[in-house]
């Protein structure tokens, strides 16, 4: 007769044979329908060009339709709640942005999540540079004509943004307290509808990302400086904000894969592995050569989060400083 002990140890062997006889075929089957990815802003631009091929390399990857769904609002924060409430199952996932994500969390201070713990971080897609930009018949000619024009003439020059809180916010709001000026700020529900703004004159300058490239090579928009720490391979003629004077002014973007807390580990690999996939695909890096974008250099989960963790901690004395809210 069995002992007492080894007939616990028999007992807790099957029942994790039980359980794994019954966890398995789910997730071995996932997934067996459609995948949402929600997209935080408005339909156009950069980055929602990116959710829409992401998701077609990862529809082409998992076998099952990927499709995009936005929903702008709040400078990301509803997407992101969205996000946090769906079912933790793997058929809802969000492609963020560094603005909700490391920014957000400073200058909002009731935010109902928590960017660094209520989200499996699942990849790394993007990493790359800002512009500030005006309308081509701007009298604004270059950089140091926009830091003499701002500064002389206080509450005159508007500025439109991706929504509060966003990196289009917060990179002239810095440039205001640098360069000692005050611009006034003009939010829209994303950074699409922020550049039209600007085309159409309601606006008088941009600080966003590189979807105003291909205005400024259609001869509609003019750069005047990139936000990054050197020139870019896209745009090797603009100069650097560093360059011009104002190093303080850097900031990259980055987009990334999130997924509700609790998604299974397997899943959240799968995920991974398929996002990478994706962004090794040849005719992805060419579309996203069009698009002035480059794949990020490490699509791994551990770079995401660290990236958010470290970004966070870099602009939170930056914006506690700045007195920039969210109203």
């Amino acid at each position: 007769m069995k002992s007492p002990k080894l007939l616990r140890r028999t007992l807790l062997a099957s029942l994790l044979a039980f359980a794994a006889s019954w966890q398995t075929p789910a997730l071995a089957d996932w997934p067996d329908r459609p995948i949402r990815m929600v997209w935080p802003f408005a339909s156009g631009g950069m980055g929602a060009s990116l959710a829409r091929i992401l998701a077609e390399g990862l529809t082409q990857e998992l076998g099952q339709p990927v499709y995009v769904e936005a929903k702008p609002g709040g400078g990301g924060i509803l997407a992101f709640q969205f996000t946090k409430s769906a079912t933790p199952d793997g058929y809802t996932i969000m492609l963020g942005t560094n603005s909700t994500s490391t920014l957000v969390p400073s200058i909002n201070k009731n935010l109902p999540f928590d960017p660094t713990r209520d989200f499996e971080h699942v990849a790394m897609v993007y990493v790359g540079g800002n512009a500030v930009v005006v309308r081509a018949d701007s009298t604004i000619k270059d950089f140091a004509d926009l830091r003499a024009q701002a500064k002389a003439n206080p509450g005159k020059l508007t500025y439109g943004s991706a929504g509060n809180g966003t990196t289009f916010h917060l990179m002239p709001a810095m440039f205001d307290l640098i360069n000692g000026s005050k611009m006034v700020h003009v939010p829209y529900k994303g950074g699409a509808p922020a550049f039209m703004g600007l085309l159409g004159g309601e606006t008088s300058v941009v600080f966003g990302d590189l979807s105003s490239l291909p205005h400024v090579q259609a001869g509609k928009m003019r750069a005047l400086a990139v936000m990054s720490p050197k020139r870019l391979d896209a745009a090797p003629d603009i100069p650097t904000t560093a360059e011009l004077g104002m190093p303080e002014l850097v900031m990259e973007s980055f987009y990334g894969v999130f997924a509700p807390l609790g998604t299974p580990r397997p899943i959240l690999e799968k995920l991974n592995k398929a996002t990478a996939a994706v962004l090794a695909m040849p005719s992805v890096q060419q579309q996203l050569k069009t698009l002035s974008m480059q794949a990020a250099p490490d699509t791994s989960a551990k770079y995401f989060a660290d990236k958010i963790r470290s970004e966070t901690a870099r602009w939170k004395p930056v914006i506690d400083k700045s007195g920039i809210t969210s109203e």
